[in-house]
């Protein structure tokens, strides 16, 4: 069941005037019931999976242990890797189930807290499942913790108007950004990032951009859309975005884009690995090799290289995604690395990072890194990616011919990348 279709409108309208009708003590009900009905719109079927990964952890994890972690590891990591990556081995017949990535990754963030003593294990098992499933953040998510969202679904909530308002207004802004502006992008994007070699630098710059745009109006505004409906229903959904193109270095992108799926790799695979004894082992022999270097910067080199390969792998085992992680592994072990370095730099020549023309430059500075690295995450193939780099590099003019064959994907003229958007 598509967020923006009909049958969608129809299910929240029922779904609320029930949750506000209901007994307080049921609304949990109502949220669970509905859950599974949103997920059974699409494949029945897809319940067994999802069913089988909250089950297992549920019950393993009723009683925290190594083995039950391993055995929890095994069942949720096995399912997402079977149908996730199935494609990749030539099995084309396995449909993906809905939202597996995100409903994994909640699975294990809850057994890895379970395991830390972070929290107490669950003892419902129809508490933990609506956790799961809940309908807004199943699919894209945000990933909620059990921490910030136990509470919210099954205490009762009261009809409040402004909810409704505040909730109405958020879906009407994540609509307006998927429709209007992402829907308008993608036809440009889609048709240069098809065949990249038939197009000049100027044209391949414009679709780069056209796509950073896209991408952020596309997701961020699901998140809108999924937030807006839980306000509704009086439930706060972690925020997902902060305005990251106006990070000012690639650290702060990345604690402002997709917030939730970088403060889970940070919290349960980041950290442990840095903690890790094989990394302890690996960081000294580094620090043989590099007497000069901080303690505190080894430590993190070859976690943040895990943990951006598997990023990659998240999103794809296409080359381009492994490509594309490398890539901001290596900007980000650079900006490790030199830290101390430019900060003496910067007090020797008196940079002022209040200066409102180095916050521009920094802003611009930290966008194109980004830009760079959304080349590889869009393109079909390295070779696709690495023909627009070149293409940028070598062929960019900025003259009437030019600009005109810029318009070519458009279809000559506005109205005609309007018309074939609408209409394709």
């Amino acid at each position: 069941m598509s967020l923006i279709s009909f049958p969608f409108l129809i299910f929240i309208i029922i779904l609320l005037i029930t949750y506000y009708r209901i007994s307080p003590k049921h609304q949990w009900k109502v949220l669970l019931i509905g859950s599974i009905i949103f997920y059974a719109w699409v494949r029945p079927v897809y319940i067994v999976f999802i069913a089988v990964s909250i089950v297992t952890t549920w019950a393993l994890m009723k009683k925290p242990s190594r083995s039950h972690w391993i055995m929890t590891l095994i069942v949720n990591l096995g399912i997402l890797i079977v149908f996730r990556y199935s494609v990749y081995f030539n099995v084309h017949s396995l449909i993906v189930p809905l939202g597996i990535s995100f409903y994994t990754f909640m699975t294990l963030g809850y057994a890895h807290d379970c395991m830390g003593k972070k929290i107490e294990p669950e003892q419902n098992l129809l508490h933990y499942a609506l956790f799961i499933s809940y309908f807004p953040q199943i699919t894209q998510g945000p990933i909620g913790t059990y921490q910030n969202m136990k509470e919210q679904l099954i205490s009762p909530h009261a009809f409040k108007m402004d909810n409704i308002k505040s909730g109405g207004y958020r879906v009407i802004k994540g609509l307006f950004k998927k429709l209007v502006i992402a829907g308008r992008l993608t036809y440009y994007v889609d048709t240069v990032f098809s065949s990249p070699k038939n197009y000049g630098g100027l044209t391949l710059i414009i679709a780069v951009f056209f796509y950073a745009v896209e991408l952020y109006a596309d997701f961020s505004g699901y998140m809108d859309i999924v937030c807006g409906i839980s306000r509704m229903l009086d439930i706060r959904l972690a925020e997902n975005f902060k305005r990251p193109y106006f990070s000012r270095n690639i650290q702060e992108y990345w604690r402002r884009w997709h917030i939730s799926l970088n403060e889970w790799f940070k919290e349960h695979l980041m950290m442990p690995a840095v903690t890790s004894g094989w990394n302890r082992k690996a960081s000294k022999f580094l620090g043989k090799i590099f007497p000069k270097a901080k303690k505190g910067n080894l430590r993190t080199v070859l976690p943040l290289i895990l943990v951006w390969i598997v990023t990659g792998i998240w999103h794809g085992a296409e080359d381009v995604y492994i490509g594309w992680g490398v890539y901001f592994a290596i900007i980000m072990l650079f900006s490790v690395c030199t830290m101390s370095y430019m900060k003496k730099i910067r007090t020797a020549i008196h940079w002022n990072d209040e200066n409102v023309f180095i916050k521009i430059f920094q802003t611009l500075r930290t966008f194109i890194i980004v830009l760079f690295g959304e080349v590889m995450f869009r393109a079909h193939s390295l070779k696709d990616a690495f023909a627009i780099y070149k293409n940028i590099f070598t062929t960019t003019r900025i003259n009437a011919s030019t600009i005109t064959a810029s318009l070519v994907p458009f279809g000559h003229n506005t109205f005609g990348a309007y018309y074939r958007s609408v209409h394709s």
